[in-house]
């Protein structure tokens, strides 16, 4: 579907591969791929959850590519950057679940990749930190902000200023990951993840999404009006009757897509 990104469907959910061995690192035209990708899938009603993995063994990602930082101009690497946050963007904004599976090194802009996922899950052997001022740079994907909110100011302080790396089983414990797993079932255990949001209605996975990125800027008297305008906005809706339906019928609600498919595999 794009340079350096591979596609599979199992289901309502898609999973995306990251094909740029042998570190998976983010060059522009990965980045443009992958971006483009997500946009394609959004605008797919049958698509209800994103898994995004690494291809191999070895790599997650490696974020972005020092050589090739290096050689570039300065307006190629603000190119670069225009295009890492528009992916970011794009996964999160997508109107489904993202979820990373880590099954190995996620590293820099890799890993703020994961963390601009829904969920993240690690497998034994993944090695997950941010090693950009050891570099002399400083973190460009929005970790600054996203780290204390995931693992606490103390544990981002020793990720960002002091460059340690956690393996699967310390980044659960502190927040990093929401699991963490025997090695080779990252993306198993993913997508068993994506398949509970596939369960949920649709239209309410998307409007909810939306209320808890909104949620980050808003006050608690603001926030409570946004919910209270999206389930009056629910209500009544053909997803509603069905769930509500289902629910008193003691079975599982049938969502439809736009292309009449009914149910779900997950």
């Amino acid at each position: 579907m794009g340079s350096y990104v591979l596609v599979d469907r199992i289901g309502h959910t898609a999973i995306i591969t990251l094909d740029h061995p042998p570190a998976n690192t983010l060059s522009r035209a990965l980045l443009s791929g992958l971006r483009h990708c997500l946009d394609e899938l959004s605008g797919d009603s049958s698509v209800r959850s994103v898994v995004i993995a690494g291809r191999g063994e070895s790599y997650f990602s490696a974020g972005l590519d020092i050589a090739a930082l290096a050689e570039a101009t300065r307006g190629e690497v603000e190119c670069l950057l225009d295009e890492f946050v528009a992916l970011l963007e794009s996964v999160r904004h997508f109107p489904g679940v993202t979820v990373a599976a880590l099954n190995g090194y996620a590293l820099g802009a890799g890993l703020e990749l994961a963390l601009a996922c829904d969920y993240r899950v690690a497998e034994q052997g993944a090695l997950l930190g941010m090693p950009e001022a050891r570099l002399g740079l400083s973190p460009c994907g929005g970790s600054s902000r996203l780290l204390p909110d995931a693992v606490g100011m103390a544990w981002a302080k020793r990720l960002l200023l002091g460059g340690e790396r956690v393996g699967a089983d310390l980044a659960w414990r502190i927040g990093l990951v929401d699991e963490a797993v025997e090695s080779g079932f990252a993306k198993i255990v993913a997508i068993s993840l994506a398949n509970r949001v596939n369960r949920q209605g649709p239209q309410a996975v998307a409007v909810t999404r939306s209320l808890l990125e909104a949620g980050r800027d808003a006050t608690l008297a603001e926030q409570l009006q946004h919910e209270r305008a999206a389930f009056l906005a629910l209500l009544g809706s053909d997803e509603q009757h069905e769930g509500g339906q289902a629910f008193l019928e003691k079975r599982p609600p049938a969502w439809s897509d736009e292309e009449g498919d009914e149910g779900d595999d997950g």
